[in-house]
């Protein structure tokens, strides 16, 4: 038997599953991410003999419309190997699905949310990170239900020392009297008393190569040196979504908040060619909505979007 201390509880594993508070057949659900966090959060499970019951991942975008950084897709592979050959569970793949009618165009991605709507993540106003609520945490949430109804249970995410504010908001945003309201969240690396630098050191223990970053290409946490590094069609999404966003910008001036806007980066280091990208600037700054949208409420946002940076990235060929 093994304790974790965690307040208000302390919580003992015997036999691989959590004795309290829950009963000891509780659900254990991971969050994962597939971010350097979530990987160590499932190699520490393994070595610890907790084998969940799910894993379940939010895909921010589908069906070709992906809005994660490549390394996120290249890496699933690897981990599904991973997780097959030590006996855990296959993960289990969940998407946002528009619950009711949009107000401007349908959507499936947060990319294609933010030009539906003319406007950038919840991250670049430097609020509480709520596009990751909205197509991760949430599409999990509705998952669980599916599968377990209002049985309460262990969700497991993978969060570092580094990141307890995060931690304690992502818990705080399930609704006490909602079907998740029972759930007890734990943050088992932050137990373990493992930071950004010890999660490392367990992947690299296990064999495993670091996933890296788990964020949208678009993300204002995206370092310049990541923008160095995107394909066209990265670069693309991101100056068609600064520009269209501009009509409605009051106190930030991009994805970057009140820095520079990634599009300046962009044409800075010559990464897209200056002419074509100042047409396609003007094309999506401009008041009116470009043709492809124009005045057809039907149209799906993504399928504009990504239909538009394919054409673009072709032209740059």
């Amino acid at each position: 038997m093994r304790q974790l201390s965690l307040l208000p509880h302390d919580l003992w594993l015997q036999n691989g599953r959590f004795t309290t508070p829950l009963p000891a057949d509780a659900p254990i659900i991971v969050s994962n991410g597939v971010g350097v966090d979530s990987v160590a959060l499932l190699v520490e499970l393994h070595r610890l003999n907790v084998v969940p019951d799910a894993i379940v991942t939010a895909l921010v975008g589908r069906d070709g419309y992906g809005n994660e950084h490549g390394r996120f897709y290249t890496y699933l592979p690897i981990l599904e190997a991973w997780l097959a050959s030590v006996g855990f569970p296959p993960i289990q793949y969940v998407w946002y699905e528009m619950k009711r009618q949009a107000k401007h165009f349908p959507y499936w991605s947060l990319a294609g949310n933010c030009l539906a709507n003319r406007t950038l993540p919840s991250i670049s106003f430097h609020r509480n990170h709520s596009c990751s609520l909205k197509f991760k945490g949430a599409e999990i949430d509705r998952w669980v239900t599916a599968q377990y109804g209002n049985t309460p249970c262990y969700r497991l995410v993978g969060y570092d020392l580094s990141e307890g504010a995060r931690a304690a908001r992502f818990s705080t945003k399930t609704k006490p009297q909602g079907p998740r309201g029972r759930d007890v969240f734990l943050y088992p690396l932050q137990l373990l008393g493992l930071d950004r630098q010890g999660c490392e050191a367990v992947i690299a223990e296990a064999g495993l190569p670091t996933p890296g970053l788990s964020s949208c290409v678009f993300c204002a946490a995206m370092q310049p040196e990541e923008i160095d590094e995107l394909e066209a069609e990265a670069l693309w999404l991101i100056v068609i979504l600064e520009a269209h966003a501009q009509i409605n910008l009051k106190k930030i001036r991009g994805l970057w908040g009140h820095d520079e806007r990634m599009t300046e980066y962009i044409r800075r280091r010559g990464l897209l060619p200056a002419s074509l990208l100042d047409i396609v600037w003007a094309k999506w700054v401009a008041e009116k909505r470009p043709f492809e949208l124009g005045d057809n409420p039907g149209a799906n946002a993504d399928e504009v979007l990504f239909t538009e940076v394919q054409r673009l990235v072709a032209l740059c060929r």
